[in-house]
């Protein structure tokens, strides 16, 4: 009898051991990826839904990029995609509509997995304006907006995560909303409205996909701030999450040049990074080109006078942060320690985007700027996702292929990523 029940002892400890291999082997594990962006020619909601627009190449890289470049890009050393769907046009379309543009993405994300990428479904809603309502505020009711979409998009969450749920669970992640610009103006974390919002969105895909991976963010446009002011106890018994956030810092190198905000860092460009490398006569040179900048492109004259001013207190503020390495490693620090403090292991972290925009910086500084924050995720054991491919416009915005027929990327920029 004894030996009998050591027997079944044993068998038991096997089923253990295999069941418990088998859920580790359902678990995705991400490194190194990279985001696919929105939209390869950006659209506004009349034409999107005009009768001759091709809704059913969604997302429309699917009609531009082979799987030969797939594979060429999987190459590089990335092993998954962060796969960026603008969640805008699904509610456009309405909901039978929608069913065709879930079809495109179910396959798109199919095409990268058969490719050999992990793949993270992000609904990527995007601030609304005049071409394009129906956005981020409209959904979670900020910008003085109402939530009109709330109950919309939780039931889109839910039918995009049931459709996700057929797919590998070792290589499907959903992130349900991308950078929720909540609770800026709120000062006591009691008076926060994501934490239910979040939570209402948890339970949106788990009503159709218990086991999918979720990538689940905080508040305050999804930053660090946001991340160290919610409190993870309430998903503590759900052990398929993977927490986010996006990093940019500093912005006066990250976002210099962007055409579509009017301000200083409009039109102060090509700063050093480190800030250290910022001496007197760079600084003087780069502020004289903005000023020249400012007064061919504004002609209102108290707008150029504030953007004049702007530009000078922007030099200054960029040269007092000190920013490089030390700044960057400091930042990641208070994830680490925020993950610590809630029993949440490095390896469940994704620095979800960092990047430059390539139109308005020094290279060696957008090189540099990328290496130090990749750098800092691996050291701090996060996983990273760089923002963004540029798979049919290398050369642009933050794109970091440097080539569009074979979506290889650049010596320079893979050394910036680690990538061998």
């Amino acid at each position: 009898m004894l030996r009998l029940h050591r027997i079944l002892g044993l068998a038991m400890l096997c089923l253990v051991a295999v069941a418990g291999a088998a859920a580790a082997a359902a678990a995705p594990v991400l490194k190194r990826g990279i985001n696919f962006e929105v939209w390869q020619t950006w659209i506004g909601r009349d034409a999107f839904l005009a009768p001759d627009f091709d809704r059913a190449n969604f997302p429309d890289w699917r009609s531009r990029v082979d799987d030969r470049q797939l594979a060429r890009l999987k190459a590089e050393g990335f092993d998954f995609v962060r796969l960026n769907l603008d969640a805008a046009a699904m509610l456009w379309a309405g909901d039978d509509g929608a069913g065709p543009l879930i079809d495109g993405a179910v396959s798109a994300t199919r095409r990268l997995q058969t490719a050999g990428f992990a793949v993270i479904v992000d609904l990527h809603l995007l601030p609304a304006d005049e071409e394009r309502p129906g956005g981020l505020e409209d959904v979670i009711g900020t910008g003085g907006h109402a939530p009109a979409l709330w109950e919309r998009y939780l039931a889109l969450v839910t039918r995009v995560a049931g459709r996700l749920a057929g797919l590998p669970l070792d290589l499907t992640l959903l992130e349900p909303i991308n950078e929720p610009d909540q609770d800026w103006n709120s000062y006591l974390a009691l008076t926060d409205r994501w934490p239910d919002q979040l939570a209402a969105l948890r339970a949106a895909a788990r009503a159709a996909a218990p086991d999918l991976t979720l990538v689940l963010t905080g508040s305050r446009s999804g930053g660090i701030a946001g991340l160290e002011r919610l409190d993870p106890a309430p998903f503590a018994d759900d052990p398929n999450i993977v927490w986010t956030f996006h990093y940019y810092e500093p912005m006066a190198v990250s976002h210099a040049g962007r055409p579509w905000i009017d301000d200083p860092s409009r039109y102060l460009t090509g700063l050093p990074y480190p800030a250290a490398r910022l001496d007197d006569a760079k600084g003087q040179r780069l502020l004289r080109d903005a000023r020249q900048r400012i007064a061919g492109d504004v002609t209102d004259n108290k707008r150029r006078k504030a953007l004049d001013a702007g530009v000078g207190k922007a030099l200054d503020a960029y040269r007092a942060s000190g920013a490089g390495p030390e700044t960057v490693a400091a930042d990641f620090r208070r994830v680490g320690d925020w993950a610590a403090r809630n029993g949440i292991p490095a390896g469940r972290i994704l620095l979800g985007e960092f990047g430059v925009y390539r139109e308005g910086a020094d290279p060696a500084a957008r090189l540099a700027l990328i290496d130090t924050t990749r750098t800092a995720a691996e050291a701090a054991g996060f996983a990273w996702a760089v923002f963004t491919a540029g798979l049919t416009a290398p050369g642009q915005a933050f794109a970091v292929v440097g080539d569009a027929s074979t979506l290889a990327l650049d010596p320079e920029m893979k050394a910036a990523l680690g990538l061998r």
